[in-house]
């Protein structure tokens, strides 16, 4: 507020952005737990490729390799947790926040900045070369609208995880 000190303005800027970060740090925990089928602490290439599959996103196996190759930083075959925070930090970047947007902005055909059923459906299809099913495109649905509105608003697309994910590994090649 007006009134506040130097002091007291920094402390809420902190308390701000370690809010956000918790929040940030708590999804990429939890994506992380998801996709850990067999709870070792580590990804392996398999896990990636299922866990991606099993929220609707498909790709040819070479992107899944060239992404997974890129962020195994040890190349232990292996993406441990502080592996998957430094990508979940790069998918983060104004590059790959731009490459979300216009994703969405693509998918949006009557641009009304919230994405239908069909307009998934037709976006997703479009996007990886491969016809999607309404079941994958409710599961996605229910993953990504967070208000319940049965709809997916602009917000809740480009600051989901898996969509930046799905950017990313759609750019490897």
């Amino acid at each position: 507020s007006v009134t506040d000190s130097p002091k007291q303005w920094y402390q809420r800027r902190v308390r701000g952005v370690n809010t956000a970060m918790s929040a940030d740090n708590a999804a990429a925990v939890a994506l992380f737990n998801f996709f850990d089928d067999n709870q070792d602490k580590g990804l392996s290439l398999e896990e990636l490729r299922e866990g991606m599959q099993s929220v609707g996103s498909k790709f040819e196996e070479s992107q899944v390799k060239a992404f997974f190759e890129k962020y195994d930083k040890d190349k232990n075959g292996i993406i441990d947790f502080q592996e998957f925070l430094a990508l979940c930090i790069d998918l983060n970047s104004s590059d790959s926040e731009k490459a979300v947007a216009n994703l969405f902005v693509a998918v949006d055909k009557n641009s009304d900045k919230t994405l239908t059923h069909a307009e998934l459906r037709e976006g997703i299809s479009n996007y990886t070369g491969k016809p999607c099913d309404d079941a994958e495109i409710t599961a996605l649905i229910k993953q990504l609208d967070i208000d319940g509105d049965g709809e997916i608003s602009y917000s809740e697309f480009t600051n989901n995880l898996l969509v930046k994910i799905s950017v990313a590994v759609k750019g490897c090649k």
